[in-house]
């Protein structure tokens, strides 16, 4: 983990195209940060992302399983039996 101080309206650039701006520290501790990056990068606070990585995997459980799962039966209609139109079916 690299560590580095910045004060009130300093800032640090990651990758060339996001900044990262102290806004103002409070006296609780609590520091407010402003991100500039482009519209395609997705932000998230920890926690937030997170719960959204457990979402996912809880997602893909559930596909993974439905899948899994074996084939519904399919019901076949004999020849010559009526079909629900009233017509006969001949193959």
């Amino acid at each position: 983990m690299l560590v580095l101080t910045r004060r009130l309206n300093e800032s640090i650039v990651i990758n060339g195209d996001i900044v990262v701006t102290v806004l103002e520290v409070g006296r609780n501790g609590q520091v407010r940060l402003g991100i500039e990056a482009p519209r395609n990068y997705q932000i998230y606070r920890r926690e937030l992302w997170l719960e959204i990585e457990q979402e996912n995997r809880n997602a893909l459980a559930s596909a993974t399983d439905a899948s899994a799962a074996p084939p519904a039966e399919k019901h076949q209609t004999p020849k010559d039996e009526p079909t629900p139109t009233g017509g006969s079916r001949k193959t």
